[in-house]
């Protein structure tokens, strides 16, 4: 009967680990930038801005919408969707407006690759696809 040593067997296994997590992670990578591309044909969400939301409770909110520049604040539940006011105050529109926060498209985990390969590219010497000397 043959022995199977440890070590070989180990190592052929973290491989292939290795192999498939980075097929994963460049599979991801992928789907992000076409997920993430404008469809030809589309607004790009310019003409419906949901400008801030509310949770009041369990399938209850309150939402701050934009359409075609008119401000409207919508309730939601789980069964309806109303219209309580429509904002017509310039000022309190700018100030609605200005309220809103930017969405941020890159996730923690891209950020953190970044760095690590920043940090890589720095302990490698590694300068603009060059090796300094």
């Amino acid at each position: 009967m043959d022995s199977v040593s440890f070590f070989p067997s180990f190592l052929k296994m973290l491989a292939a680990l290795t192999i498939v997590l980075g097929l994963m992670i460049g599979a991801m990578f992928v789907l992000k930038r076409f997920m993430n591309q404008a469809v030809p044909g589309m607004d790009d969400g310019q003409a419906i801005r949901i400008l801030s939301t509310r949770y009041l409770g369990p399938k209850n909110s309150i939402m701050l919408v934009e359409v075609l520049g008119q401000l409207m604040v919508i309730g939601l539940s789980n069964q309806q969707m109303s219209l309580l006011a429509t904002i017509t105050d310039v000022r309190s529109a700018e100030r609605m407006q200005s309220l809103q926060n930017p969405v941020k498209k890159t996730p923690a985990v891209m950020e953190q690759l970044a760095r690590y390969k920043d940090a890589l590219r720095a302990m490698a010497g590694l300068r603009g696809g060059t090796w300094e000397k």
